[in-house]
């Protein structure tokens, strides 16, 4: 495997890691999500629904970011398994020319 190849496939590694990380932080954010549910459900006065609601918008907006960065990750990726599978499909300079040096003998 040619040293291009090599890297590319270490940074698709280092992304997918860092994937299954945000992929962890959205399984807390989901279980944040059905705790303020109860919350909201529980809440007694206009005090605990003001202050569940900042929960609320903040919870959005994490989730927000949360998926914006998911997705800038799995195009990344998506776009460097490409490049890496364009790289392997592609027939090295140096054997097309032993072989057209090899015809002409």
């Amino acid at each position: 495997m040619a040293l291009k190849q090599i890297m590319i496939s270490k940074k698709i590694e280092q992304r997918k890691s860092a994937l299954t990380e945000l992929l962890t932080e959205e399984q807390k954010l989901n279980t944040r999500s059905q705790e303020l549910q109860t919350a909201v459900d529980e809440a007694q006065n206009e005090e605990e629904i003001a202050v569940l609601e900042e929960e609320v918008n903040k919870l959005d907006a994490d989730k927000a970011e949360l998926d914006s960065k998911k997705n800038t990750l799995e195009a990344e990726i998506a776009e460097l398994e490409e490049e890496l599978e364009q790289l392997n499909n592609k027939v090295p300079t140096n054997e097309i020319r032993s072989n057209n040096n090899s015809k002409g003998s």
